[in-house]
């Protein structure tokens, strides 16, 4: 070894390296040992070190078993900062092993390894109870095998997630039989070309397969095509890697607005639907709308005197179940009975033109709304006018309600779509079915306002189909939904949060309720700092893509608790495809190789 040194190599250090190796420290059939704690310790980590011939056998995320003999003591740990490597006796940055790495010497002095772990609990009778004391110095450390592994975290449930790096086979999934695992809402993040959406056509597929429903609120249409197999040149090698072969989702549906433009014309089951304004609730409709406090008084002023006239001049189907619906309506969960968006239309525009001195004419009146009532309908907007006054308001009022109404979203059953197809109204009990895939292709609607809408009338109907048929259906048929909503930073915002209350009070509903009936919610986004931090203590699973904006991380790190803190320094680095994952039945937290989706999609290249 000593000729390998160099020339200015002093003798004090060079007779350090010349030491016999026999005295390399040989610890026992353990695999490290922990060291005394330093003024800069942590809570609940601690440092272990090993030597050079068991390095190979560490890796990041390894679970260990840490002995303390000193007190009977035994304790489940987590490799979260290394393996490093360190010379025996000597820094790291000495200047004669940098010189020899410089000149491209071939020295490597003796060496020894260390890390740093979590504890993640004291094992006690068979539990992992909480740690109420630290290990003592010079405690046997022994990395559990891969079997040791997975009984220890019991992550490899049958919807899989992907693969946890740096193990060899230990899959990673959530189980489909509890409820403490899917209903747990979902909070999916990660940065473009991250891997997020090939991972979320992945996660369909399999939610499918177990008999979930899924429905997934599609914003830019990307998810359209999913029928058909991937045909990626990015994709397909990566499903072979793997061993997969590419293969569309059975039982999709592509369920498109009024007239809005198809991401996939050519789709099989292409449905044209629209809404019903009677199932929005009036202060949901008012905060979409995003009108200012005066527009918003004033549509909610045209809504109520609309509501009236309606029933008063008796414009309803059936007059029986119009009274029982109106005794039973909470205007906090849906809209006025038989109410139409046409008929609050004219009545803004009746109020608008009493106010400006003009006459109600009977000619700028909808059939679907007060056409041919011009005289009662005067009669109600000058009783409204006394309340609410001021032209201009009111015409800025009808100005964004008419936006609204042409669009032609809003009840358009047995209406024609350009394409020929009949439009219908959604039925969300006939919709909802084990292993169905619906997809709201949103794409075709410009206005994000216009989508908000859309995607609120789901969140609506579907936790009132899912509680029906939840009460309905056996103990052992209970039906499994999942509502994925993608780009969910445009429907609601940190930014909107106080000017949208309502919509934000259902989405907490819809969490808190769905929960119990089978029904979860999956939030995707590649802008995680624009949603507000209430949403983040609604999601109790996390998957945590790429991301390398530091406020968000530092978000992030605010809001999702167990997560180590070494973990989140690499998630602004993590390849594509790889996430941290924390998540009920996941736990400690890990950075998994999720799975691609087989499926083709559109905006991937």
């Amino acid at each position: 070894m000593a000729a390998l040194l160099p020339n200015a190599l002093p003798e004090t250090v060079a007779a350090e390296f010349q030491a016999d190796s026999s005295s390399e420290w040989s610890p026992d059939q353990a695999d490290g040992r922990t060291l005394f704690d330093t003024p800069q310790a942590e809570d609940g980590t601690i440092t272990v070190v090993f030597p050079h011939e068991k390095f190979s056998h560490w890796q990041s995320q390894a679970l260990a078993y840490v002995e303390s003999a000193e007190d009977g003591r035994r304790y489940l740990a987590q490799v979260v900062s290394g393996p490093y490597a360190a010379p025996v006796g000597l820094p790291a940055t000495t200047p004669a092993l940098v010189i020899t790495q410089v000149e491209g010497s071939l020295f490597t002095p003796p060496y020894h390894g260390w890390a740093s772990l979590a504890i993640l609990g004291e094992l006690r009778d068979g539990a992992t109870i909480v740690p109420l004391q630290r290990p003592r110095p010079n405690s046997a450390v022994r990395l559990l095998s891969t079997e040791e592994t997975r009984a220890a975290l019991q992550c490899d449930g049958d919807l899989r997630l992907g693969q946890a790096v740096g193990f060899d086979q230990l899959p990673v999934g959530l189980r489909s039989t509890e409820k403490a695992h899917i209903p747990r809402h979902t909070l999916a993040v990660g940065t473009t070309g991250a891997g997020k959406s090939t991972f979320l056509a992945g996660w369909i597929e399999k939610l499918a397969a177990a008999g979930f429903c899924v429905l997934l609120l599609d914003v830019e249409g990307e998810y359209a095509t999913i029928h058909k197999p991937a045909d990626s040149a990015r994709i397909v090698p990566a499903l072979s890697a793997l061993g997969m072969t590419p293969a569309g989702i059975n039982g999709t549906y592509l369920l498109v607005p009024t007239h809005a433009q198809a991401s996939d014309p050519d789709h099989p089951r292409l449905r044209r639907f629209c809404l019903e304004f009677a199932n929005t609730s009036p202060d949901i409709a008012a905060e979409i709308l995003g009108g200012n406090e005066a527009q918003t008084d004033r549509f909610l002023a045209a809504y109520d005197a609309a509501g009236e006239l309606l029933t008063s001049l008796g414009l309803v189907p059936h007059a029986e179940q119009h009274a029982a619906k109106l005794r039973d309506w909470d205007d906090q969960e849906t809209g006025y009975p038989d109410l139409k968006l046409a008929h609050v239309l004219d009545m803004a525009q009746a109020v608008s033109a009493v106010v400006g001195g003009d006459e109600v004419g009977d000619n700028y009146l909808h059939a679907d709304g007060f056409r041919g009532y011009a005289d009662r309908l005067t009669e109600k907007a000058n009783i409204t006018k006394k309340k609410l006054g001021h032209a201009a308001s009111w015409r800025k009022t009808v100005r964004l309600i008419s936006t609204l109404y042409r669009t032609e979203m809003f009840d358009r059953t047995g209406a024609r779509a350009p394409d020929g197809r009949s439009i219908e109204c959604l039925s969300f009990e006939k919709m909802i079915a084990p292993s169905r895939v619906l997809i709201y292709d949103l794409a075709g609607l410009d206005s994000p306002t216009h989508r908000n809408l859309a995607i609120a009338d789901v969140l609506r109907g579907v936790i009132d189909a899912q509680d029906r048929l939840y009460e309905a259906a056996p103990a052992d048929q209970k039906p499994k939904t999942v509502v994925i909503i993608e780009e969910a930073h445009e429907f609601v915002s940190a930014e909107r949060l106080a000017q949208m209350p309502a919509v934000f009070g259902q989405i907490q509903r819809i969490a808190r309720r769905g929960r119990k009936r089978w029904l979860g919610l999956v939030f995707a986004t590649q802008f995680p700092q624009h949603l507000p931090g209430e949403l983040f203590t609604l999601c109790n699973n996390r998957i945590m893509l790429r991301l390398g904006d530091e406020p968000t991380l530092r978000k992030l790190q605010h809001s999702v608790g167990g997560v180590p803190g070494p973990l989140w320094a690499r998630l602004k680095n993590l390849p594509t495809g790889q996430a941290i994952v924390s998540a009920q039945g996941i736990e400690p937290a890990m950075i998994v190789a999720l799975d691609p989706g087989r499926c083709q999609l559109r905006m991937v290249d």
